[in-house]
């Protein structure tokens, strides 16, 4: 089945906070409110006025992508989707004349000649010499933390609550029938669904939480200095917020989620076993929360 995709893209692209746009071959079609802010222009037009093109806007810095490593004819957005994630980046000046390096995700727009392309401003890495870090730790679509990078951090605050005695729960969290969701409108909208799902979590987030894709659609909220009936209501707050968004262009979703709080016998491993309970128990009934204590 296929959806209405641009109008699609359109709604969902303005919901992402990273700068995104839309490109057909060398086109720009598309962008997003948080591109426009970057330039403090309020329209294509306008970009297209004082810019002319997307690839104008890459600057030659560190060996980072410009418009010159390609061949005549050829285009950028083709070239960059055949490389690897690490060949991905670029510079561009902002409004303030600050020279900004993002590493350019492209995601092929089904059975279409379009790019959904997104920036994600990877400056502080870059400066650190860090970048392969960045790739090695985040989920390429969602651009939080993977997996690996929160079994690190999971245990750095392990060892702290041993030393300090804080209390430390946990929230994992699975998207309601997502598979239907793939099989009836494409794995592309599957694919901003979860885009979408992830900002309405990250902004229910404080910054010190640790939020990571757990695998699939499962994704796994650690809460520092944060008791079980705490993240419980963290949890129900997160749970009713994606059941009531609304988004036309998008099949509607819900979450079931598994909460648990570690304890001073636990390891790692049991406190994690035991959120994993939580989460089955949810998925029962779906579209619910279930704590589960020692």
């Amino acid at each position: 089945m296929k959806h209405n995709i641009d109008s699609q893209i359109f709604s969902v692209i303005n919901i992402i906070p990273n700068p995104v746009i839309i490109m057909s071959e060398n086109n720009l079609k598309g962008a997003n409110k948080a591109f426009l802010d970057f330039f403090a222009l309020s329209s294509i037009e306008e970009f297209h006025t004082i810019y002319g093109a997307v690839a104008n806007l890459f600057i030659k810095n560190n060996g980072f992508f410009v418009l010159s490593d390609i061949k005549d004819g050829e285009y950028w957005t083709d070239y960059l989707f055949s490389k690897p994630e690490v060949s991905r980046i670029v510079s561009i000046k902002n409004i303030n004349n600050d020279l900004i390096d993002f590493e350019i995700t492209l995601k092929k727009i089904e059975n279409e000649s379009e790019y959904i392309v997104v920036f994600n401003d990877i400056t502080t890495y870059i400066a650190k010499k860090n970048e392969y870090e960045y790739f090695a730790y985040h989920d390429h679509l969602t651009k939080i933390f993977n997996r690996q990078k929160f079994d690190e951090l999971f245990l750095k605050e392990f060892e702290n609550k041993k030393r300090y005695g804080d209390n430390l729960s946990v929230i994992l969290i699975d998207l309601d029938h997502f598979k239907k969701v793939n099989d009836t409108y494409g794995h592309l909208t599957g694919d901003l669904v979860l885009i979408a799902i992830v900002g309405i979590i990250k902004n229910k987030l404080r910054i010190n939480d640790v939020f990571a894709r757990w695998g699939g659609e499962e994704f796994i909220i650690l809460l520092p200095r944060t008791n079980i009936n705490d993240a419980y209501s963290k949890a129900e707050e997160l749970r009713k917020d994606i059941e009531s968004y609304v988004d036309k262009e998008l099949p509607p979703v819900t979450i079931s989620a598994g909460v648990s709080e570690l304890t001073n016998e636990d390891s790692i491993a049991s406190c994690l076993k035991r959120v994993d309970t939580a989460l089955y128990f949810a998925k029962v009934k779906r579209n619910d929360v279930v704590k589960v204590e020692n």
